[in-house]
């Protein structure tokens, strides 16, 4: 039977051989996604075996790691601002130093005013923001319906009271907000 810290080991080489940069983080991420435990625990817990059926699955992320398929595609999950997302094929996946946007406005936003987030995608700003701004009024736009049902899984598992409006850009949006955060595909 293998252990935590020996699956850990093989697939960091293995995935460094195929020239995968981030490889230690990127087997931690799927290791812990495999055996439903989180990046400390992990480390905590380097001599503690794993199932052969662990393993197996392991070693598939692994495969599909080394392909460059990103971990959030194999996952389906991506950590924002403390926060995890849903997150599928459907929205863009959230980038770490979209973090500052959320951080600007949580600090700036005028206390129970109106923000907007246009092009919400998974809805990972909005809902940090909402997470630590409970006095703002949020409204988050998206254009397509299937990255508009991310967006509200999301913020209904973090209980995030936010208005998600199917829409292009400002495309029938009415009303004034005293803050406006967007970070559009380019």
């Amino acid at each position: 039977m293998t252990s935590v810290g020996e699956a850990l080991s093989a697939a960091i080489s293995f995935l460094e051989s195929r020239d995968i940069a981030g490889a230690r983080l990127d087997a931690q991420l799927l290791l812990a996604h495999t055996l439903r435990r989180d990046r400390a625990w992990l480390l905590a817990h380097d001599d503690e075996p794993i199932t052969d059926h662990q393993a197996a699955d392991f070693e598939a992320f692994i495969s599909r790691r080394s392909e460059h398929i990103p971990v959030v595609h194999l996952t389906g999950h991506r950590e924002f601002y403390g926060l995890e997302f849903e997150i599928t094929p459907d929205v863009l996946t959230p980038r770490v130093e979209t973090e500052q946007m959320a951080e600007w406005a949580i600090k700036y936003a005028p206390k129970d005013s109106k923000l907007i987030d246009i092009g919400t995608g998974s809805g990972a700003i909005a809902i940090a923001i909402a997470a630590h701004r409970p006095d703002l009024h949020i409204t988050a736009t998206e254009i397509t319906d299937e990255a508009l049902s991310i967006a509200k899984t999301n913020a209904k598992n973090h209980g995030a009271k936010i208005d998600l409006i199917k829409a292009d850009l400002w495309e029938g949006i009415t009303g004034t907000f005293d803050t406006i955060v967007t970070n559009l595909p380019y």
